[in-house]
């Protein structure tokens, strides 16, 4: 059996009807924007299951899953593997990890830095949107940009193309930790962090070739007290529940324990989006510092699961030593969550 974990819970219902007209005396219901309802902080602690995976996203496939993390002694790194109900070791985890990107990018800066990998089919081929350093940029402390890469299978090889997919506000100011998102009509999106701005979470709608369709949307800005420095690794997920859509992001530095994972309810995919004034969604706590870079991805069931990275606390680094736990979306509490379904 798969043991049960504990959820990061984003609840509604009758049961929770006090609670919502608390929210709404607290002003948190906008004229233009959804209906904040409650959200709760992560009851327990996932342990990890992961080690050296960062900024991890997930891709299913049949009962197969493959998820992507941030350099480590791979260049775009990714794991397959039938279970994420058990825990692997360092060994075991490399034993199930290839090189999913084999030539550096020819714009990025080193050859050993690549972040936030996602992954998603379009036609016949998977596309990958990843984050690195480019050459000579013009505002050497927002260096990040984004770029493209295809393969003919989830483990790769994927052959990124030559130029980035876009550096930022004028292909300026930097972009970094790009997200695909696909709605509960089919319509895909590619979220990302711009730099040079308040307004850090942004959205722009994908074609069937993975090509921009209009121009990049405001998501959401940095403006709550404890979200400290920046706000990046947005991903989105649908809320049945409610009809709307939950934003997560990281807030903070990375590299420091106080990095935590924020989360806001969004009107559409492209906003406009809310964010939670009281603090973060996700933080340390038992042990575990520096929480971010969470995503969504559902098991073979449909069931909603978040992935995200943390440290052993004490043992924050910029060079690596972040693992991933999982830990089930719970967008009703009046539902009881099992095991990851294979």
């Amino acid at each position: 059996m798969v043991p049960t974990r504990s959820g990061v819970r984003s609840g509604g219902g009758a049961a929770r009807t006090v609670a919502l007209i608390g929210i709404a005396a607290l002003g948190l219901l906008t004229a233009c924007g959804p209906q904040i309802g409650p959200v709760w902080p992560m009851s327990t602690d996932p342990a990890p299951i992961l080690p050296e995976t960062s900024d991890p996203s997930v891709v299913r496939v049949g009962v197969e899953y493959f998820i992507y993390g941030s350099d480590n002694r791979f260049r775009a790194p990714v794991t397959q593997t039938a279970d994420l109900g058990r825990t692997y070791s360092q060994w075991e985890k490399d034993g199930l990890t290839f090189e999913a990107m084999p030539t550096r990018p020819a714009w990025a800066a080193r050859d050993r830095q690549l972040w936030a990998p996602t992954v998603a089919p379009f036609g016949g081929r998977w596309v990958m949107f990843f984050g690195a350093d480019r050459i000579a940029p013009p505002q050497p402390w927002n260096a990040q940009c984004i770029g493209r890469a295809w393969a003919p299978h989830p483990l790769g090889p994927f052959t990124p193309e030559p130029v980035p997919f876009t550096c930022g506000i004028d292909q300026v100011g930097g972009a970094l930790d790009p997200e695909l998102f696909r709605d509960n009509t089919g319509r895909t999106y590619l979220l990302a962090a711009f730099g040079d701005t308040l307004d850090n979470l942004r959205g722009i709608e994908l074609d069937g070739n993975a090509n921009p369709i209009g121009d990049w949307v405001v998501l959401l800005g940095r403006r709550q007290p404890w979200e400290y420095h920046f706000i990046e690794n947005p991903a989105m997920v649908f809320d049945p529940v409610r009809g709307n859509w939950l934003l997560s992001y990281s807030a903070g530095r990375w590299f420091e324990p106080a990095y935590s994972t924020g989360i806001a309810r969004c009107s559409s995919p492209l906003g406009p989006c809310t964010s939670r004034p009281n603090g973060p969604w996700v933080s340390s706590r038992g042990g575990r510092t520096g929480t971010g870079g969470l995503s969504f991805f559902t098991d073979t069931v449909g069931n909603p699961w978040v992935i995200f990275s943390s440290f052993a606390a004490g043992r924050e680094s910029t060079n690596g030593g972040r693992s991933a736990s999982v830990a089930p979306l719970v967008l009703d509490p009046m539902v009881s969550v099992g095991p990851i379904v294979k």
